[in-house]
């Protein structure tokens, strides 16, 4: 509106300057009457201009006052950029202002709040912290736990092992009754060992079902591990030396006569002791007892009403006792039965496994951990709260070893140290890729090192549960790696290295 008027008020301004512009006659210092009169009219002309010149301009008004608002803005479209930069302009300043205002104020509260302050920006950084690594868990959680329990889920034979153990256990019942009244060793309790029973049997093998028979001495008898070279654990030579003890006194209560003390005639109507059945040289024959046990087997299965709806076939082995049991459902399922003498009341056997195929004397009860080994992965699954976690790192073990000079005893052995050293919460799901490659380091630098100590002699961190013999845990720790010393040996380890890690890739990226 104010620019719509400003031509009409120049004009009227102009007319008026231009009015009093005009000469004014004078006649020495003051005006003639004539003139007065003349001014007089001229003045009431002026004002009556003036007035009219007043109501043609509020007519205007009241005409275009509605059209004031956009007339203003359609005369201020020319100038939009300058206006815009001049508000921008305006409100940067207004903005560092304020922050100048803010910053000024917190320096001069920042002597009398600075612990507070400090304590405010700890929990802020803790804060942010725990905002990123739950981003970063929430990242491997989705990867990982896809990989983990999708792409390489946990198969396991664990049922099936149940069910065996529970035959097993029905069997050796049976056979306890049978050498009741005998001289013969009495079968005890069972255990399952190995790669099934730990639950990392490679899904491509066919399980063999492994089972540790303690044995315990008869009636009459005393059984006395003999571990040979004591510089030498685990023992490769020990035997289990058959003693007769004396009865005296207590014939009646174990029906038996003394085999030490009674007569030639007395013992006559006796059965003949363990030193004549399964012994040799007065220790333990292994190949005698395997024998003796397939028959013992054989008359228990005879006994039992599950011959009715399974079948049960003893194979012939040097040091063990096989089975091959079809159910109902005529599925077949592969045993393996090894006998364990118990080394004073510690987890440590003297068994019945071959150190070398073919070359184990008939006496020779290697010394086993594998009691030991199960009883360990059972108390690591109670203290954790996944139960069978640890399998899935077994299996991918197994997996990308296949053909290579590393055994999975060894990748075992790493494990179990690892196990101990990183906490159990750190090994689930989620945390699955770093602690595979935790175990491929751990295997490096020992590699490097050319030193793996064995887990249970020498190791300070073997759990309290597990009871080992004194001289395991006084020794000095056994290296696994020890053939490592060659050099060929140990440049041949570090080039399988590589292939290890080039299959563990091919595995994550490709599944194969």
């Amino acid at each position: 509106m104010v620019f719509f008027l400003a031509p009409s008020l120049i004009m009227a301004l102009a007319f008026v300057f231009s009015l009093l512009a005009q000469r004014v006659p004078c006649v020495g210092d003051y005006l003639d009457e004539e003139t007065l009169n003349r001014m007089q009219q001229r003045e009431e002309y002026l004002q009556e201009q003036m007035t009219k010149l007043l109501l043609e301009i509020e007519e205007m008004e009241r005409a275009q006052g509605r059209m004031g608002l956009q007339a203003l803005l359609f005369a201020l479209l020319p100038y939009w950029k300058t206006v815009s930069v001049l508000c921008l302009f305006v409100f940067l300043f207004w903005f560092m202002w304020k922050i100048h205002k803010k910053f000024r104020g917190v320096e001069d509260d920042s002597d009398v709040e600075s612990s507070s302050s400090e304590e405010q920006q700890q929990e802020q950084q803790e804060l942010e912290q725990q905002e990123q690594q739950m981003q970063v868990v929430e990242v491997e959680a989705k990867d990982e736990f896809v990989f983990a329990e999708e792409f390489w889920p946990i198969h396991t034979h664990q049922e099936d092992g149940e069910q065996i153990l529970s035959l097993l256990h029905h069997l050796i019942d049976i056979c306890q009754h049978i050498v009741a009244d005998t001289f013969y060793p009495v079968p005890a309790h069972t255990t399952g060992v190995g790669s099934v029973y730990e639950g990392w049997c490679p899904l491509v093998n066919e399980p063999v079902f492994c089972v540790v028979v303690s044995l315990l001495a008869p009636r009459g008898h005393t059984f006395h591990p003999d571990l040979g070279a004591p510089e030498e654990l685990p023992a490769r030579n020990s035997r289990v030396r058959v003693e007769l003890e004396c009865t005296c006194g207590r014939e009646q209560e174990m029906r038996m006569r003394c085999f030490l003390h009674a007569s030639a005639a007395e013992l006559r109507n006796q059965q003949s002791n363990l030193l004549h059945s399964l012994c040799t040289d007065s220790y333990l024959d292994v190949e005698k007892t395997a024998h003796w046990f397939q028959n013992l087997i054989r008359n228990a299965w005879k006994c039992t009403h599950l011959s009715a709806m399974c079948s049960l076939n003893v194979t012939q082995s040097k040091r063990s006792c096989r089975l091959q049991v079809t159910d109902v459902y005529k599925k077949i399922f592969l045993v393996e039965m090894l006998f364990g003498v118990q080394q004073d009341d510690t987890d440590i056997f003297l068994s019945s496994q071959e150190t070398e195929v073919g070359t184990t004397p008939s006496t020779t009860w290697p010394q086993s951990c594998a009691v030991a080994e199960a009883k360990f992965f059972l108390l690591v699954a109670a203290r954790a709260e996944e139960r069978n976690f640890y399998i899935r790192y077994m299996q991918v073990c197994a997996y990308i070893l296949a053909g290579l000079n590393f055994s999975v005893y060894e990748l075992k052995t790493v494990l179990m140290h690892l196990l101990t050293a990183i906490p159990l919460e750190s090994w689930h799901g989620r945390y699955f890729l770093e602690r595979i490659d935790d175990l491929l380091r751990y295997l490096r630098c020992c590699v490097e090192e050319k030193h793996l100590g064995h887990f249970f002699i020498g190791n300070e961190d073997v759990p309290a549960e597990i009871i080992l013999p004194q001289d395991f845990r006084e020794s000095e720790p056994l290296n696994l790696f020890q053939h490592l010393e060659d050099a060929e040996r140990h440049e041949q380890a570090l080039q399988e290295l590589e292939e290890l890690q080039d299959r563990l890739m091919s595995l994550l990226i490709y599944g194969k």
